[in-house]
């Protein structure tokens, strides 16, 4: 049996990083200033300063580059 989705399905894709503080809303390869200092990664938002991500590089997630 198929699920039936209920409501309109978002245009968003599901890559998009979102801003706790200002609600700025883009992917990561898109727009967010990202931080690399050694082994430590920062992803910062570009509108508001917050800071929306931080780990190590060993826990980073490699962005997926768009074809």
């Amino acid at each position: 049996m198929n699920a039936v989705a209920s409501g309109p399905r978002s245009s968003r894709r599901k890559s998009v990083l979102f801003c706790a503080e200002c609600s700025f809303e883009n992917p990561v390869s898109e727009g967010w200033l990202v931080v690399s200092d050694g082994s430590e990664r920062t992803i910062v938002c570009p509108e508001c300063g917050h800071v929306a991500d931080h780990r190590t590089a060993r826990s980073a997630p490699k962005p997926k580059r768009a074809d």
